[in-house]
């Protein structure tokens, strides 16, 4: 976890203009929506810091759709994959088959439910007091989410600059 957090804290040096600017637009905002505002960093590709709506995630990571939820559910629940398969396949029949098929040769990093859990992180953000911008950080290998106060980002733009040493 501490390193997860030291490569969060990494991240916001890295895009703190890109940050700035987000926090802008989510003090802006006067009510949570699917269109409040949200910062996507990507490790990899041409655009690695992009200022997004909540509601829009899906469109810039690659997820499943929410006829797999259960898999997926079953899964992390630790149900193995033959197994679930099969419970999905019984429960759902051609809506998981469809599904299921569409998926093959793609690597989705998140499901449906994790975009979901998303926009929950992201309206509870925006209730504290002071106001919390999401950041989703997508590693290429796996997405993770976070809060950053846009308080800490004001005082820092506050803060005088550093005088240079006198040699």
């Amino acid at each position: 976890m501490d390193d997860l957090r030291a490569r969060h804290e990494q991240l916001l040096e890295t895009h703190h203009g890109a940050l700035r600017e987000a926090a802008d637009g989510l003090l802006a905002e006067a009510e949570w929506s699917l269109a409040t505002t949200a910062l996507l960093l990507a490790a990899d590709g041409s655009v690695r810091s992009q200022v997004v709506a909540v509601g829009d995630l899906g469109r810039w990571i690659d997820h499943l759709g929410p006829d797999l939820d259960s898999f997926v559910r079953l899964r992390r629940q630790g149900v193995g994959t033959e197994e679930a398969y099969a419970r999905c396949r019984d429960l759902e029949g051609d809506t998981f088959l469809s599904a299921w098929q569409a998926l093959q040769g793609r690597h989705p990093l998140v499901s449906h439910d994790d975009l979901n859990h998303f926009a929950v992180l992201s309206q509870q953000g925006f209730s504290r007091t002071p106001r919390n911008l999401l950041v989703v950080m997508n590693w290429g290998d796996q997405v993770t989410a976070f809060l950053v106060s846009c308080e800490r980002l004001r005082r820092e733009r506050q803060a005088p600059p550093a005088s240079p040493e006198a040699f």
